[in-house]
């Protein structure tokens, strides 16, 4: 996978959804053309299917970029049924997911230039095991320098 261009940050994002005991998680991994990671998050959500766990995390991620005065993200996710949407500018969904969805459209389009990219599982890695970990511990963390457990996928992961 691509270092992003200079001046844009990759936002790799996943979410995870226990259909049996509701757990959940999300995660994202923010990088700089440099390919070096700036933000990590891993989140629990209220959420009720693997599609809305997967919409919180980018929800999230570009919640953060604004939060952070950003202007040119990508958005990868392993969620192809979404990216699709999202790239077409569909940004309506179920009863459900319609909030989310409209706050991901009014996010993107407060920035300079979003693009939303699919990637598999192998290459969105970092974020599958931030996501991973937010559903096992029930917890939600972020930082600014990956974890110590974490820090040889996301050097591995660009």
């Amino acid at each position: 996978m691509d270092a992003p261009s200079f001046g844009w940050i990759k936002c790799n994002t996943d979410g995870a959804y226990d259909d049996i005991s509701g757990a959940n998680g999300a995660g994202y991994v923010m990088r700089y053309f440099s390919s070096k990671a700036s933000f990590c998050a891993s989140l629990v959500f209220e959420v009720k299917s693997v599609e809305e766990a997967e919409a919180k995390a980018i929800w999230e991620v570009l919640k953060k970029a604004l939060e952070q005065q950003l202007t040119h993200i990508i958005v990868e996710s392993d969620a192809k049924t979404l990216v699709d949407q999202f790239s077409a500018g569909q940004f309506i969904g179920d009863s459900c997911k319609d909030a989310i969805f409209k706050d991901i459209q009014f996010f993107s389009s407060k920035l300079v230039a979003c693009i939303f990219n699919f990637q598999p599982r192998i290459c969105n890695y970092v974020a599958h095991e931030l996501a991973q970990w937010a559903e096992t511990y029930n917890a939600s963390m972020y930082w600014y320098v990956p974890p110590v457990w974490l820090l040889p996928t996301v050097e591995g992961d660009h």
